[in-house]
């Protein structure tokens, strides 16, 4: 992936190639303070999988295994913990014992809530994409103090549908229930 975008002969090769070596890219390079030669960016990437660790100055990021679309994709979700915290991020996932796993005892569980409970099309589907009910025991299971819903299809986010669901979800979840909206912002 990092090679098909910065590559070369990549997505972003042409405007890189102008960069580095054309003049007029390179004055405003040495303008801003750059010594040139002006370098290609050269990414360093590890490649990251279920049970991978990541950890800096006061933080740590574990990944599991996320159930949505294998075995087409590797699907992971995420935990982040810190001093503050801890936040466990499902992306794409329908219901896991992995999830509840990775997701134990976390300060908030931002979990993919893509349909009506009930609705789904196939078995497939509930498996790929989650629904209220599943959710609502994932985050009792995991012990979680928080669950927000996201990846919500415009068929449930009308008034009434999203108060029903997390009407739902608190008659098995005991913690606070989010409902996600673009842009939010969420403290521990």
């Amino acid at each position: 992936m990092t090679e098909q975008l910065f590559g070369q002969d990549g997505v972003y090769g042409p405007d890189i190639r102008a960069r580095v070596e054309h003049r007029s890219s390179l004055d405003v390079f040495e303008a801003r303070g750059g010594k040139s030669p002006r370098k290609r960016p050269a990414p360093r990437v590890t490649e990251i999988h279920a049970s991978s660790v990541v950890e800096g100055n006061g933080w740590k990021v574990t990944v599991g295994h996320a159930q949505h679309v294998q075995p087409y994709l590797e699907c992971l979700a995420f935990r982040l913990d810190t001093k503050e915290g801890s936040i466990c991020y499902t992306g794409d996932s329908g219901p896991s014992d992995t999830i509840v796993e990775l997701a134990k005892g976390c300060d908030i569980l931002i979990h993919m809530n893509h349909y009506f409970s009930g609705t789904e099309p196939t078995p497939a589907y509930r498996a790929a994409c989650g629904n209220h009910r599943d959710n609502a025991i994932i985050a009792k299971r995991a012990g979680v103090k928080t669950l927000v819903l996201t990846h919500l299809l415009a068929q449930i986010d009308h008034p009434g549908i999203r108060e029903q669901i997390v009407h739902e979800i608190q008659e098995v979840f005991e913690g606070k229930v989010i409902w996600g909206e673009d842009l939010m912002r969420l403290g521990i």
